[in-house]
């Protein structure tokens, strides 16, 4: 289980590996957490059903209906995220218009770059001091290599077949502390009242997962990391990374050690599989 440090970005509140919404639905989803504007916007969500994950099977087939019904969801929130990337990179901070400031503001609450509690943030004045920020925002602002969000997803969900994936959506042992905001575990100590989220779709579970890599502080080590090495891609990278997610899991080391197994025999699979996979 993750580790229970908090911080709170664009109205969810993250702890750890963990989300939930400061609402008590368990319906709410990240896509509406925010307001759509422009490059601030969530990619449209996609309404997948894991039950046909319960379907019998090899080893290799299980596994590859997994990675082929994630794995596009998993594509197109990385690819949004590398939508901002380079419309950070291309933003020139001495000529701001308006809808500009208000997209960085929102990528800057999002990313947790400055503190969402304050509404009505202002950019600083000087040219400078906002583009110091927009390259702090960069280090948060970059995809997480599939392999890594794939394997994680089927090591925290037991490959989509747990109860709270199959119930919730919930593929990566998020956490929630709104009272009906998820799933109640079976086995909670009692005087505890964290439930196990519960989101409308997997991709929202997926969302929330890399909003909290590149966002929460538990795991700065793994973007500066992630920056100092942009020549890794792939696999290669998610091996990388891996080593910084011991705070991801309570079982540390051994966690890491588990991953990096994990993505060492998919590997292959992962880049093959496609979409045909489901039939």
């Amino acid at each position: 289980m993750p580790f229970f440090s908090v911080a709170l970005v664009a109205g969810v509140v993250i702890i750890g590996g963990l989300f939930c919404t400061p609402t008590n639905s368990a319906l709410t989803g990240w896509d509406q957490s925010v307001s759509q504007i422009d490059a601030g916007d969530y990619p449209a969500v996609t309404p997948v059903s894991l039950h046909g994950l319960l379907a019998p099977g090899t080893v290799a087939q299980k596994k590859s209906r997994f990675f082929a019904l994630l794995k596009p969801m998993v594509e197109i929130e990385n690819a949004h995220i590398a939508t901002q990337r380079e419309w950070l990179k291309e933003l020139d901070v001495s000529q701001l218009t308006e809808p500009q400031q208000k997209i960085l503001v929102t990528l800057l609450q999002r990313y947790n770059v400055i503190n969402t509690s304050h509404k009505a943030y202002q950019l600083p004045g000087s040219s400078k001091q906002k583009q110091a920020l927009v390259n702090q925002l960069m280090g948060h602002v970059a995809p997480i290599p599939i392999e890594l969000v794939l394997v994680q997803a089927a090591n925290e969900s037991a490959w989509g077949r747990s109860r709270f994936a199959q119930q919730g959506n919930n593929l990566f042992g998020q956490w929630c502390f709104s009272q009906g905001c998820g799933l109640v575990p079976k086995q909670r100590p009692e005087g505890q009242y964290h439930e196990v989220a519960a989101f409308r779709s997997p991709q929202l579970s997926i969302r929330a997962y890399l909003q909290n890599l590149n966002g929460f502080s538990a795991y700065e080590k793994l973007r500066v990391a992630r920056a100092q090495r942009p020549d890794l891609t792939g696999a290669e990278q998610a091996l990388y990374l891996a080593n910084y997610l011991g705070r991801y899991s309570q079982r540390g080391q051994a966690y890491v050690d588990e991953l990096k197994a994990m993505i060492k025999s998919n590997k292959a699979l992962i880049e093959s599989i496609s979409a045909e996979n489901l039939q």
